[in-house]
């Protein structure tokens, strides 16, 4: 079933009879389907736009006791959409002209009357044209955030969603710069592709006027006037911020689950590494030594002049020295017999002080109480770690280890001064490093590195103190 389409209802201002039979014959000729109605006077152009409401108006110059110019006066105060045409033959070019700026869309002459319908047909494509320009606009505006800048980026137009979404009034928003909306997180990069013409897509981060932040997916069109420069541009933009909270949250979930499993390894590494230690202290170790012994026995037989009985018992011993180091290490510290800082001293007394390192600690901002034992076991296998490090490569003579807490924070620091490294990238691309960021990333904490060549090494250490922790989980 085809669509039917509405009548055309054309109004006509005319004194001359034969003037209104000659339009309307020429109309119908080439749009057959047209309503007209008829009038010269005042009283009859109201009660048409009253009862007519005509599609378009075809007016001649002048009738007695009233003028066309009166006639777009009423028309343009009344309706502002409605097509009006000075259909004359007693006007001048420059008054045509003149009824044009005063609101009139065209002109025709009677003395050339057959461009009377392609120009009723132009101006009704230019009213369908402008309807569906301020449908666009209402859409666009019902979705979407729109500014127009000039070339220098102040804002000289901002839609209903601008204001109501920033917080600001299009009166705070007009005449100000762009920069208003971005707070300080205005994607640089995009000026260089809009100032050369091209368009940019991109997201920003904005500020609102009660400085609350939110997240828009823009598009930047830039607009270019009759010499081909630009000088304004359309930013269109849509409100991301619950799609970026929703990323942000499924972010935190994937962190928070790969931390867990973080924790997960690192429990289980260490309690493997006890049951290696334990066994090395308990059967290894006591096999080494009853070896030892049997050597002892066979010295005796023979006098202890044998030199490869001799040999085998001095490997063994260092064997028993190096087997007992190695079971030190592996298992757990007792952390609930002793306190994190005797057993870091522990630790750096058979680590460094063996080797001739002085070592300084100062504890005098440090609440123990503070802090749960997985968080102490990971502080204290970072200090081992480091320890390491500084009897490998450090060849330092004094280590101070500072180690303090606040109502929210812990931090450690671990400085040698010793000869310090070339590149300290090449130092934090280590598995040592890379260890100790584990361990302490599960407690949402970070390590940090200080060093420079013959100014010692500085691991530096923070960890808040009340966030949950996955190992808690452990």
């Amino acid at each position: 079933m085809s669509e039917i389409k509405p009548r055309l209802k054309i109004l006509i201002l005319e004194d001359n009879r034969f003037d209104v039979i000659l339009i309307k014959e020429l109309i119908l000729s080439e749009k057959k389907d047209t309503e007209f109605y008829c009038t010269n006077s005042r009283k009859g152009y109201l009660e048409a736009l009253d009862i007519f409401t005509p599609d378009i108006i075809l007016s001649d110059n002048s009738f007695p006791q009233f003028t066309a110019t009166e006639a777009l006066g009423i028309l343009r105060k009344r309706s502002g959409d409605i097509p009006f045409i000075l259909v004359t033959g007693s006007m001048s070019e420059e008054m045509a002209a003149q009824i044009i700026e005063e609101g009139a869309n065209d002109y025709v002459f009677k003395d050339n009357i057959a461009k009377l319908p392609i120009a009723i047909e132009s101006v009704l494509n230019k009213k369908r044209a402008a309807k569906a320009i301020i449908d666009y606009r209402y859409a666009l505006n019902q979705t979407a955030i729109v500014t127009i800048t000039n070339r220098q980026g102040v804002i000289i137009y901002a839609n209903d969603n601008c204001c109501r979404i920033s917080g600001y009034s299009e009166a705070e928003l007009i005449a100000n710069n762009h920069y208003i909306l971005h707070g300080g997180f205005y994607q640089t990069e995009a000026w260089p592709v809009i100032q050369s013409g091209g368009i940019w897509q991109g997201e920003f981060l904005n500020l609102s006027k009660n400085g609350s932040h939110y997240w828009v997916d823009t598009i930047i069109i830039p607009f270019n006037d009759e010499n081909k420069k630009v000088f304004q541009y359309l930013a269109v933009s849509n409100d991301i911020t619950e799609k970026k909270i929703l990323e942000e949250v499924l972010m935190q979930q994937q962190n928070n689950e790969q931390l867990k499993m973080t924790a997960i390894a690192l429990s289980t590494q260490e309690k493997e590494r006890s049951i290696i230690g334990q066994e090395l202290h308990d059967n290894v170790n006591q096999l080494l030594v009853a070896t030892k012994l049997q050597i002892s026995l066979l010295m005796e037989r023979t006098g202890g002049t044998d030199e490869l009985l001799q040999l085998c018992n001095k490997n063994i011993c260092k064997a028993i020295e190096e087997n007992r180091k190695i079971a030190h290490i592996l298992i757990s510290p007792n952390l609930e017999t002793d306190t994190l800082t005797q057993q870091l001293k522990k630790l750096t007394e058979s680590m460094l002080a063996i080797t001739g390192v002085k070592i300084r600690m100062d504890t005098t901002f440090f609440d123990e109480s503070l802090l749960s034992r997985p968080q102490k076991l990971a502080l204290y296998r970072i200090s081992q770690e480091q320890c390491s490090n500084i009897v490998k490569h450090a060849s330092a003579k004094n280590v101070l280890i500072t180690i303090q807490t606040s109502a929210d924070i812990f931090k450690m620091s671990i400085a040698d001064d010793g000869q310090g490294i070339n590149n300290i990238d090449d130092a934090t691309k280590g598995m040592g490093l890379k260890n100790m960021a584990d361990r302490i990333g599960i407690f949402h904490g970070s390590v940090d590195t200080i060093s420079s060549p013959g100014c010692g090494f500085t691991l530096e250490v923070e960890m808040p103190l009340h966030n949950f922790s996955p190992a808690k989980a452990v």
